[in-house]
């Protein structure tokens, strides 16, 4: 297992749109990682009510969001743009290489942000994966960012329910969980 977003990262060095960009990157991998941190096997199975996906569907579900965000910056700020491939979009099948992919993902789409010039994402549209006309990068943050961070705290919720609840990290600060001394 992965020991990203342990902590936050350092904060960005400027007060700018990249900065609140990556940021915001940072506290859903941080969330992410300790919603999803000792889940119990039995955890990944559980659906709150007929109807809802699983556990496991919702992970999945979180992980191509972080995957179709990170192709589609990518894709964008190649010149000309490249196609989009929607068969990279496909989640790992197993839990373990799941969270790690998208944790992973998640510091590659960080620097990512943080290192493109501000201009270039101005410049930058996002093309829905249901299809349509390109968007400005704006729908990044109403459309998957906002999406992920939501689901987030259906795993957290879930995950309470189901009898086996997140460690407590302190989302706040950015810290890990304190232990018992």
């Amino acid at each position: 297992m992965t020991d990203l977003y342990t902590t936050l990262p350092p904060e960005p060095t400027q007060l700018d749109g990249n900065g609140v960009l990556a940021r915001m990157v940072d506290a859903m991998g941080f969330r992410y990682r300790w919603a999803t941190e000792g889940m119990a096997p039995s955890a990944l199975s559980f659906r709150p009510c007929e109807g809802a996906m699983t556990m496991t569907e919702l992970l999945g579900h979180m992980n191509v969001l972080v995957r179709w965000l990170d192709q589609e910056i990518r894709r964008t700020l190649q010149d000309p743009p490249a196609a989009a491939d929607r068969a990279q979009l496909s989640p790992p099948d197993q839990w373990p290489e799941l969270r790690d992919d998208t944790l992973t993902r998640l510091t590659g789409l960080r620097t990512l942000l943080e290192d493109t010039p501000p201009d270039t994402l101005l410049q930058a549209t996002l093309t829905s994966p249901r299809g349509g006309d390109p968007q400005p990068f704006w729908c990044a943050i109403n459309g998957p960012m906002a999406d992920f961070l939501t689901h987030v705290g259906q795993v957290s919720s879930w995950r309470r329910i189901s009898g086996d609840p997140a460690p407590p990290a302190d989302v706040f600060r950015g810290r890990a969980p304190s232990r018992p001394s």
